[in-house]
């Protein structure tokens, strides 16, 4: 079964979407499945239909600025943008429990790891396990990034659309790749995925100045040590990444990342990764193999 399900943000009268995908074998667990930059939902349909078959309910969400749920591409809200997408996912978690009441399990990709990790800051207790594929490094250069957005946005807007702040933060991304053939072949060795996201109008566009601004915000939240009070010190929590995902920058950066929910009191925090592959592993051509090691640590 796939419904549709939307709610409204009393704040700022935005709608958020998304899709709960669970049937009579659906017991196990919920997760809410939250997205990467400059993508969509449906992208994910794939491991979705191997979660349902495992026996888990989905709820695949368009975050602010994405899908179904863009009011403006890349753009989160002229205001606390990104805690506000937090809690749009927290209340589209609670209208998808009101459909099928299950122990929450939150799975982010990228940007979507980011969301991931400010969710559980404040609702940890209602969470159970934590999946988080190519999860970005700490950007130890976010306080000058938000600075460079203020001055931007001063002069063009908060929805102008930067090359320079996406040259910023993407332009390296393919310096490793030997021979790329397109701007985005660090996704995926898969040249198939590559050239359906290049095909997708819902994916690739740049993000606006304050898009940029509330996701470096975002970076702040969950890698800063400031606010967290952990209820759920005990939540196990997995990070799998591709060993060649620029994102990730290198295994240190992933060992940061890893090391920071540490100190915040969580004690059950391991990492796997996966040689060869890039950013993308839940498209990769190892996804089944990605999505049976995640079904496994969902099911221990």
């Amino acid at each position: 079964m796939k419904k549709a399900l939307s709610v409204t943000n009393k704040t700022d009268g935005v709608v958020l979407h998304g899709n709960l995908y669970c049937d009579e074998n659906s017991t196990r667990g919920l997760i809410l499945l939250l997205h990467g930059m400059s993508e969509h939902k449906e992208r994910y349909e794939y491991a979705i239909g191997k979660l349902n078959e495992a026996g888990y309910a989905v709820l695949s969400t368009d975050e602010r600025g994405h899908g179904e749920s863009a009011v403006v591409k890349g753009y989160f809200g002229e205001k606390n943008g990104w805690l506000l997408n937090v809690e749009d996912q927290y209340a589209l978690y609670k209208a998808a429990k009101e459909i099928i009441d299950l122990p929450l399990i939150v799975l982010g990709h990228s940007m979507g790891t980011l969301v991931s990790r400010s969710f559980i800051k404040r609702h940890d207790d209602e969470v159970t396990k934590v999946v988080l594929t190519g999860c970005p490094s700490n950007n130890k250069a976010v306080n000058v990034a938000i600075g460079l957005c203020n001055i931007i946005k001063t002069f063009k807007g908060e929805k102008y659309r930067s090359p320079l702040l996406n040259k910023l933060c993407f332009g390296a991304f393919n310096s490793k790749i030997p021979n790329p053939k397109t701007d985005y072949d660090w996704l995926s060795v898969n040249e198939e995925n590559v050239r359906r996201y290049i095909a997708d109008d819902d994916c690739g566009y740049t993000f606006t100045v304050s898009g940029f601004k509330d996701m470096f915000g975002g970076m702040k939240d969950v890698y800063g040590l400031e606010g967290w009070a952990p209820k759920n010190k005990a939540l196990p929590i997995r990070f799998f990444s591709g060993s060649d995902d620029p994102c990730m920058t290198n295994l240190d950066g992933l060992k940061e990342a890893v090391e920071i929910l540490k100190k915040q009191g969580y004690a059950d925090v391991d990492y796997k990764t996966y040689p060869g592959y890039r950013h993308e592993i839940l498209n990769e051509d190892i996804r089944d193999d990605v999505i049976a090691d995640i079904v496994t640590f969902l099911d221990a």
